[in-house]
């Protein structure tokens, strides 16, 4: 099993780490900050020994690096990793704000979010059933307050549980979760809402955060 740096410390920009396989155009390191992707998360961009990586996929609990076409690696090499920082902190904006956003809905409104996903430059909560659009502008005022307060963003490992994670914001229950955050809601910036729109009778709602 590789080490994920990134869940140690997610604002790691570099790392040296070393090649344990190769296959083709794919590549597993001995650790890595890049994260694959899924279907709530996207996957971080960088290079390894300057060049691009297109992407990284989970294969069990193997990280795979790709790149467009077979690089000159081989078994036992060095790695260099740098990770594109811009595009990895505007994902864990985003990620944080579905996190702190779902707090509100539940807390004040009963509405429980039933799923969520950073996608681009914006990022959904999904609900079970529609939402008045007073609910939601209710949901963000409160949620853009508690990025003011600054309000602590914790991740932590299930104790009974091996492999499962959580995530907490301020005093909002804590939501299982396997992405990267921000430390604090201040980071986050200021809650927009994009859209809003009923999908096979699930509300969903997309944000997007202000850029300093």
């Amino acid at each position: 099993m590789i080490e994920l740096i990134y869940y140690q410390d997610q604002y790691r920009k570099e790392l040296e780490a070393k090649i344990l396989k190769v296959e083709r155009n794919q590549v597993l390191l001995d650790k890595t900050i890049f994260i694959a992707q899924t279907n709530t998360e996207p996957a971080d961009y960088g290079k390894i020994n300057n060049m691009k990586i297109a992407g990284s996929k989970k294969d069990g609990k193997d990280v795979w690096h790709i790149f467009q076409k077979p690089m000159p690696f081989k078994e036992g090499d060095s790695a260099k990793l740098e990770l594109d920082w811009n595009k990895r902190l505007l994902a864990m904006r985003l990620h944080s704000a579905l996190h702190l956003l779902a707090g509100p809905f539940d807390k004040n409104f009963g509405k429980r979010a039933v799923a969520g996903a950073v996608k681009g430059n914006h990022a959904n909560l999904v609900f079970k059933e529609e939402l008045l659009d007073e609910v939601v502008s209710q949901a963000i005022e409160q949620a853009n307050k508690d990025i003011e307060n600054s309000l602590e963003i914790k991740n932590y490992w299930d104790e009974t549980c091996e492999g499962f994670r959580w995530t907490q914001v301020g005093e909002y229950p804590a939501i299982p979760d396997g992405g990267l955050h921000v430390k604090n809601t201040r980071e986050i910036g200021k809650i927009s809402l994009h859209s809003k729109e009923l999908e096979d009778g699930k509300q969903k709602i997309t944000v997007a955060v202000a850029n300093d």
